[in-house]
């Protein structure tokens, strides 16, 4: 008898060792234990910080621009969506390890509460991987995000781990138990381990698989009802091609993509929200990578996906019921224009079918600011003249 009693215990050990990981094997205690919650006023603001994607060195103009847009915007909660470093010009772990303490140094002094998720830059050529990242974001205070999901795929010689899935829940109230609304913080990835695809890279199947699970969790909790999410990543979906408006070669400000011509669509207020450059999701031929929104779609909760990732681009497209976002870069190290700049997101309890969504721009705030920080801009501006310079006299003699 009790020689079956322990076969029968190394079968069930067994099993679990091979049975997949579900919303209950997710620790997120940590947004949790945040408590975040909406105001007396029934509001609860988002600020979501891109790209800042700055050397081991971070810039002084980007670390005042935030500094400003965080007094201007007074958020509740800051969600950084990737490239919150740059790997590729930080090449040993103790220079990455020193721009992230840079980044994270800031916020731990600004006293609000950060979530991030990786974009393909922050572990891009560097040996200081997400989860050894993810330990550094966890010894700060300010820090209410996870290591949550940890995915992983191997294609050929190719691995990639997407790590960092979690979900933020915000409460009705400082004193209440009761979630009104969710934030997916998702891993996007940073490129597809198949070669033969190539692009960027997608929502894994296991973050997916643990989405649904905690979705359905959090709806069995609220009578049945979806609760109603918004998720934030670094990587725009591809299905961003069937959302945007696809116009005739001649058409002014068309952007091009693989053979075709887009703008954004007619609902798109053309004063605050701009087309700077073709957007960047995984390869649109792989079908895999369309999951995700589609997930989403089935299961009814998320209102709108918050995207970086693509520096210039800014704004809001519905897609089957589901607002793509895209929020301009803030960095001052890689790729930007004068458009350059944060997202602020408002909710209001007392309607939360919606939000209320408005971008800063940099220049703006530093313009606005003190007068070191308009000496300093008009020194960044001097600088980037002479580079533009040299580069186009270099352009016009090599052709």
């Amino acid at each position: 008898m009790k020689k079956l009693l322990s076969i029968a215990m190394c079968v069930i050990m067994a099993l679990t060792l091979i049975t997949p990981a579900f919303a209950g094997d997710v620790d997120v205690s940590r947004p949790e234990k945040a408590h975040m919650a909406f105001n007396e006023d029934g509001k609860f603001t988002i600020l979501q910080v891109s790209d800042i994607q700055d050397d081991a060195l971070l810039s002084g103009l980007a670390k005042k621009s935030i500094i400003n847009a965080v007094e201007v915007s007074k958020p509740d909660i800051i969600i950084l969506t990737g490239d919150n470093i740059a790997g590729y010009s930080c090449g040993t772990k103790e220079l990455a390890k020193s721009a992230l303490k840079q980044v994270m140094d800031m916020f731990e002094e600004i006293g609000v509460p950060v979530a991030a998720v990786f974009g393909n830059h922050d572990d891009d050529n560097t040996p200081y991987t997400k989860l050894e990242q993810i330990e550094q974001y966890e010894s700060y205070s300010c820090y209410v995000g996870c290591a949550g999901v940890v995915a992983e795929k191997t294609v050929g010689k190719n691995t990639v781990i997407n790590a960092g899935t979690y979900n933020v829940p915000v409460f009705e109230s400082k004193d209440s138990d009761k979630v009104l609304y969710n934030l997916w913080c998702v891993d996007s990835g940073n490129y597809n381990p198949d070669d033969s695809v190539g692009g960027y890279g997608y929502v894994l199947p296991e973050q997916l698989d643990w989405y649904v699970e905690k979705s359905n969790e959090l709806k069995e909790a609220n009578g049945g009802e979806a609760v109603p999410s918004m998720a934030f990543q670094h990587i725009i979906p591809p299905q961003i091609f069937r959302a945007l408006k696809e116009v005739d070669s001649s058409t002014e400000g068309a952007i091009k993509h693989g053979d075709k011509y887009y703008t954004l669509p007619d609902s798109c207020d053309k004063a605050t929200e701009w087309l700077g450059e073709d957007p960047c999701p995984p390869n649109v031929d792989f079908e895999e990578a369309y999951a995700e929104l589609d997930t989403m779609i089935e299961q009814g909760d998320v209102k709108a996906i918050f995207c970086g990732h693509d520096h210039i681009n800014s704004y809001v497209v519905p897609y089957e019921g589901v607002d793509l976002v895209a929020t301009p870069g803030c960095t001052f190290h890689s790729y930007n224009d004068n458009n350059r700049g944060f997202r602020v997101i408002t909710l209001d309890k007392n309607d939360l079918s919606t939000y209320e969504t408005y971008t800063l721009n940099t220049r703006e705030l530093l313009e606005n600011g003190s007068t070191l920080d308009k000496v300093a801009l008009w020194f960044k501006d001097i600088i980037d003249a002479i580079v533009n310079f040299f580069k186009d006299l270099w352009y016009s003699i090599t052709g």
